[in-house]
């Protein structure tokens, strides 16, 4: 739900040389459709001189920016509802803990593809077009969920989502981006929480819809109803001539070569491939303990605690997701966030391996808690920083790129641990699992407080 507003003679861009002088501070302010960048220099260097052009108005953008983080909450809900219902489901699909994974890897394997295949799609097609697209294509999935036969048929129903959900997080992600001129850390931090509070409150909701008509298929058909209903809302919010993606605005300026953050700090652009890279190798360690989290967790929880209640399996799975989304509510800064993020990520999953040995209740709800938090505060921190680091252009390919091999790790990881679990039990394969996660994690903070140290 972008923005594209062509250039007339009232919006022609003026040159703006700016030269600094030694010991003088300048500032040049570059507006691009949609949202606006500001450029600072601090020495005896000159400033770029970009190309601007007037701020534009846009219509409704915080009824806009709502609904855009609904459809996202809305889609990784509808990806997730199965959590909790897995034990169930694998008795209704006669599968083990193995064919649990290939269920949920089939998710994951497409959503992948789509990343990558839609990786561009934010720069070249309406957004608007996109996340109404995709909440027809996972409503239409959702409903194929409670009426799979099979688990050929439950896997390409999970594959639709899959697809539809990566076309829809970065040009969602990219709206609010636009939406939200000037705030490229805040429209990461609300992404990140729109995304991990779907996936957070969807095996928490199954489990509870569950309990109201047929277990495997009121959750589907209750929130396939609900994305349906989003979509007339967006079409009334969200006028399609305002949506276009700024690259197809012709005559558009080249993209700033620095940029300034909503703390102040300056980025140059060309530094963006180190932030990238940091996001993604934190996500996809972090996200192989959520992809454990969202499909044999459940299972582990029950044969562990002889718990029935598929509420309470929801919410035990939930823990790590609610806590990682509590941490994106506050806005958590400072170069020691991270590693200490970072830290606490690997003490609490080392903790649910002790909480595991021991089979203590209250040991486990507090090693979930404390690694969900800790990772949800080092992930704002480097998502929030990869983001910030690219121009609007890029916002979109950016957060493809970094989701898509975050969500490699809750895949290939997720899917040794089914072969692990097959092979030698849940139990042991989870404590082995948790502890390569824990020593993952320690390696990432070692290397997060040097940085921190040299900056």
């Amino acid at each position: 739900m972008g923005l594209n507003t062509p250039r007339g003679s009232a919006n022609q861009p003026l040159p703006a040389p700016l030269h600094a002088t030694p010991g003088t501070r300048s500032t040049a302010r570059n507006h691009h459709p949609g949202c606006q960048y500001e450029s600072t220099t601090l020495s005896t260097t000159h400033a770029l001189a970009h190309p601007s052009s007037a701020p534009v108005s846009l219509r409704r953008p915080r009824l806009r920016a709502t609904l855009t983080i609904v459809s996202l909450f809305g889609l990784l809900t509808a990806a997730n509802l199965p959590t909790a219902l897995y034990p169930l489901i694998g008795g209704k699909l006669d599968i083990d803990a193995f064919g649990v994974t290939i269920a949920f890897s089939s998710y994951v394997l497409s959503l992948l593809v789509g990343l990558v295949l839609f990786r561009p799609i934010s720069a070249r097609a309406n957004r608007r077009t996109v996340i109404i697209a995709a909440l027809l294509a996972t409503s239409a999935a959702t409903l194929g969920l409670a009426l799979a036969p099979t688990l050929a048929w439950f896997c390409l129903a999970r594959a639709v989502q899959g697809l539809a959900i990566a076309a829809a997080t970065g040009t969602g992600s990219s709206a609010l981006r636009v939406l939200l001129p000037g705030r490229p850390t805040l429209s990461g931090r609300l992404t990140l929480l729109a995304t991990s509070g779907g996936v957070a409150a969807g095996p928490i909701l199954g489990g509870v819809l569950s309990l109201v008509g047929s277990p495997t298929r009121t959750p589907f058909f209750v929130w396939a109803g609900l994305l349906l209903a989003l979509v007339p809302l967006i079409m009334l919010a969200a006028p399609r001539n305002e949506c276009r993606p700024a690259g197809m605005a012709a005559g558009a300026t080249p993209a700033p070569r620095t940029m300034t953050t909503d703390t102040g700090t300056v980025i140059a652009v060309a530094s963006a491939a180190p932030a990238i890279r940091t996001a993604a190798i934190v996500g996809f360690v972090s996200f192989a303990f959520l992809g454990f989290c969202l499909s044999l967790a459940p299972e582990h929880f029950a044969d562990l605690f002889n718990a029935t209640s598929r509420p309470m399996l929801g919410l035990l799975a939930s823990l790590v997701l609610l806590a990682s989304s509590g941490a994106q509510l506050f806005a958590v800064r400072g170069r020691w966030a991270a590693p200490i993020g970072l830290t606490a990520f690997a003490a609490g999953t080392l903790l649910l391996g002790v909480a595991t040995a021991a089979a203590s209740p209250s040991l486990t709800v507090a090693a979930c808690l404390i690694a969900g938090a800790g990772q949800g505060i080092a992930f704002q921190q480097v998502f929030g920083a990869a983001v910030a680091s690219v121009p609007v252009e890029r916002h979109a390919a950016t957060v493809n790129t970094i989701y898509a091999v975050t969500y490699l790790g809750s895949t290939l990881p997720v899917l040794g641990l089914g072969v692990a679990a097959s092979a030698f039990g849940l139990t042991p394969a989870v404590l082995a699992f948790t502890g390569a996660i824990a020593l993952a994690c320690a390696g990432l903070a070692v290397a997060a407080f040097r940085g921190a140290r040299q900056g």
